[in-house]
């Protein structure tokens, strides 16, 4: 078990160089997160990440990579938390974070409690980012977690049963399909476009 109380930072994973910053860590996440490829696809781009591209750099399997992968992603956690997949019938945690959603939110709380600018600098372990991320004090970006988390309660009024949903609707976590246009609204994004260009050339 790691303690960042007693053990250096991890550099590498069974004598496999790894990219340790907080970024490669969360292109991770990302990675795994993405609908759009198959677990196959997960595996390759987030190994590509993680220990480069360079093959004599790899572990020699994909249960090894895959290992290796969840050891980076959850080995900095000491809590009493289960990343394994939940039985039929029982209910998925709603998803609370994302860093594409979140990510001036999380910049901001860096900035002001830490003096991190997550900008600029030039390395940050992903382990040290996510144990800094996890125990923020109370910021825009907790309050926004907190109201994800919490649940409408048949015993909340009305007014707070709304105000809660539409606190919810605000900050729900966007997938890709949420900023994809529908056919209807490129053909009036296009039809704008046409008559912008119509009225200029009209102008000159």
């Amino acid at each position: 078990m790691f303690n960042i109380l007693l053990d250096s930072l991890p550099m590498e994973w069974n004598g496999y160089e790894i990219d340790s910053d907080f970024q490669i860590g969360i292109m991770i996440s990302q990675c795994m997160r993405d609908e759009s490829l198959n677990k196959l696809e997960k595996i390759c781009t987030a190994a590509n990440l993680l220990f480069g591209e360079e093959i004599d750099n790899y572990p020699q399997s994909y249960e090894e990579i895959s290992e290796a992968l969840q050891w980076f992603l959850n080995g900095w956690n000491q809590d009493n938390v289960s990343t394994g997949k939940k039985s039929a019938g029982e209910k998925q945690e709603v998803e609370t974070m994302d860093f594409d959603t979140d990510q001036w939110r999380i910049y901001a709380a860096f900035k002001e409690q830490y003096g991190i600018d997550l900008n600029t600098i030039e390395h940050l372990h992903f382990w040290v980012f996510m144990g800094l991320l996890t125990n923020l004090e109370e910021c825009t970006f907790t309050r926004v977690i907190s109201i994800r988390e919490k649940k409408i309660d048949s015993k909340m009024s009305k007014e707070e049963k709304s105000f809660l949903q539409k606190a919810k609707e605000l900050f729900k976590i966007r997938k890709t399909e949420d900023f994809e246009e529908s056919e209807e609204e490129k053909e009036e994004r296009q039809n704008a476009i046409d008559e912008f260009n119509r009225l200029r050339k009209k102008g000159k």
